[in-house]
């Protein structure tokens, strides 16, 4: 997922500077793509840097009650990102537009 996003994020970036040009592409990017992605992908790599320690953690070590201990930390870290991820599609769906709108009148 995490080179998937980072695949797509590269080449809308590209395509937009490629088609709009390198002042008015580069506008654009930062002004709608850019805020809520600096606050999204260190998220997901986050969760996924978590997902590796616990399933490193249950590989060496084999008593129960250390596993469920890290199967907590887990599930608080993830829900915590999960609040972190959703003040990002705030900010894409409610600062990103309201900014389009303002930076598409000058372009």
């Amino acid at each position: 997922m995490i080179i998937y996003r980072g695949f797509c994020l590269g080449y809308t970036i590209s395509a937009l500077v490629s088609v709009l040009g390198t002042g008015r592409g580069i506008s654009f990017v930062l002004s709608n793509l850019l805020l809520q992605n600096i606050i999204f992908i260190p998220a997901i790599i986050a969760v996924a840097v978590s997902c590796y320690k616990l399933y490193k953690s249950i590989i060496k070590d084999k008593r129960r009650e250390n596993i469920k201990l890290e199967i907590v930390r887990h599930t608080i870290f993830c829900g915590i990102m999960t609040i972190v991820i959703m003040i990002s599609s705030l900010i894409e769906v409610f600062a990103s537009n309201n900014l389009l709108k303002i930076i598409s009148k000058y372009l």
